[in-house]
């Protein structure tokens, strides 16, 4: 994945793109590898293209449709990127581990890593924007008692 700032919708679009473009890529590669797994399936190849899709591409198109929302800063989308590259990387190696018939339980700190990383990329971005919030609000009010 590639780490952007969201600072204007061009950025929301392109980031947009590039989720769609990897969950596509997510697909060929399921499909290509399911021609070689001898029949055997996993739900985690099967719905590799599903973190990207949901996680990237929606959420960049919630940023697209709903203009009002702030934007997130470079930490707040470095993080949550990071956290769905590791996710998506999480479930194709379970993925490729299932169909080999083999575990690896580092797997599921990668796992648990990307859910971190999503979730503090997350409250980084709600913290920042309730703190811009409260600071027009406060000059919202100070400007009132002036007049």
């Amino acid at each position: 994945m590639i780490l952007y700032t969201l600072n204007n919708k061009n950025s929301v679009s392109k980031m947009f793109k590039i989720y769609i473009g990897v969950s596509i890529f997510c697909v060929i590669l399921w499909k290509i590898y399911g021609n070689f797994s001898h029949g055997v399936n996993s739900i985690y190849m099967t719905y590799l293209f599903a973190w990207p899709l949901i996680m990237g591409a929606l959420v960049n198109l919630v940023f697209m449709v709903i203009k009002k929302l702030p934007r997130p800063g470079s930490f707040s989308v470095n993080l949550y990127n990071s956290g769905v590259s590791a996710l998506t990387v999480s479930s194709l190696l379970r993925g490729i581990f299932e169909i080999a018939g083999t575990a690896c339980y580092l797997q599921t700190y990668l796992y648990n890593v990307g859910r971190l990383f999503v979730l503090a990329g997350v409250v980084v971005y709600v913290v920042s924007s309730l703190s811009l919030l409260w600071q027009n609000t406060d000059k919202h009010v100070n400007q009132k008692n002036i007049i």
